[in-house]
């Protein structure tokens, strides 16, 4: 981009250049993305324990291999948390300007 394409800098002083880092970041410890993580380790924890336990604990519900079951929903809930994230990244809010206010709230006047 050139100095005319680039968005004006925001009213903080910072660079759009350091804007866009403040943004990697902001999306860096996004929550989804963290939430998405630990199912994942967490379902493939038990995918894994479902897969390679023994048959006693196995059949213990019903015959139903409640872990295996179990974390491959929570692989696919990771996975959905995980993509949520990259697919609509956070936006930082824009900061208000002092004095102005945000217009938001109309306080009737004092009588």
């Amino acid at each position: 981009m050139t100095e005319q394409e680039q968005p004006t800098a925001p009213s903080n002083g910072a660079t759009y250049e350091e804007e866009l880092a403040a943004a990697r970041v902001a999306n860096r410890f996004d929550i989804r993305r963290i939430i998405g993580g630990l199912f994942i380790v967490y379902g493939a924890t038990l995918t894994i324990v479902g897969i390679v336990g023994s048959d006693e604990v196995k059949n213990k519900a019903a015959g139903i291999n409640v872990n295996l079951w179990t974390g491959l929903a929570m692989l696919v809930v990771g996975a959905l948390m995980i993509f949520w994230a990259l697919a609509r990244p956070v936006a930082p809010e824009p900061e208000a300007t002092p004095g102005e206010g945000s217009g938001r709230i109309r306080r009737a006047p004092a009588t």
